[in-house]
């Protein structure tokens, strides 16, 4: 981590009152199942896409919080007191106007119209093992399982790794040259809000079973830019 991230988790670790685990390459193996093993096309995927994959997994397999590694000056300790009411299934922080995943649910609904009955990506606290985490898991599996071949062809070669949609031949030439100069795969074919995308619609349709009570920050990540 460099020092703006370490000083994020150190803010977290400190404030958040929970026991707190870092997942990293060198302990995830702990939290594998060997009836269900990582999927074949994680080796081919960004370090930020192979983060998406965990938390759907840690998610459905294990619950618990995710919090991503950036500052916190609120406490969790309280909020698995939610969990009593066995009809929920997730507690999360109201998502942001302009934070919904840009994409269609089952129903040809656009998710940023609904913003205001989902919660936010970056943190949360899920109970493990119900209909909604088998199928965010799920949906990781298929996602991957499609893109199988061309994860193989054209493999991440940067952290943070993403296909763009190209507006015209122009732009697609600006893009890879863009893509080309920074160390990336221009033919990459994962979007950037891989989590989002299948999160936010599955969180829709069992809003009925979701908190949006998680504590929120005054400020935006304590005030600390984690990059």
């Amino acid at each position: 981590m460099n020092a703006n991230r370490l000083l994020s988790f150190e803010y977290l670790q400190k404030n958040i009152q929970v026991p707190v685990c870092l997942i990293t390459k060198d302990n995830l193996s702990a939290f594998i199942k060997p009836e269900f093993p990582l999927h074949e096309a994680y080796s081919y995927l960004s370090v930020v896409h192979r983060s998406d994959y965990i938390r759907a997994y840690l998610m459905h397999f294990y619950g618990g919080a995710w919090h991503d590694i950036k500052a916190t000056e609120v406490s969790f300790r309280d909020c698995w007191n939610e969990f009593e009411n066995p009809d929920i299934y997730l507690i999360g922080r109201p998502e942001n106007q302009k934070g919904a995943a840009r994409v269609y649910d089952e129903h040809n609904r656009y998710m940023p119209d609904y913003w205001k009955e989902l919660v936010a990506v970056p943190a949360w606290i899920s109970r493990g093992n119900t209909p909604m985490t088998a199928e965010i898991y799920t949906a990781f599996l298929s996602l991957l399982d499609t893109n199988m071949e061309s994860l193989k062809k054209h493999p991440a070669k940067h952290p943070r790794e993403k296909f763009i949609q190209p507006k015209n031949i122009f732009h697609a030439v600006i893009i890879r040259l863009k893509q080309l100069y920074s160390g990336r795969n221009p033919y990459y074919p994962l979007p950037w809000t891989v989590f989002g995308n299948i999160f936010h619609p599955i969180v829709y349709k069992y809003r009925k079973h979701i908190s949006r009570n998680l504590p929120v920050n005054k400020i935006k990540n304590a005030g600390i830019y984690h990059r």
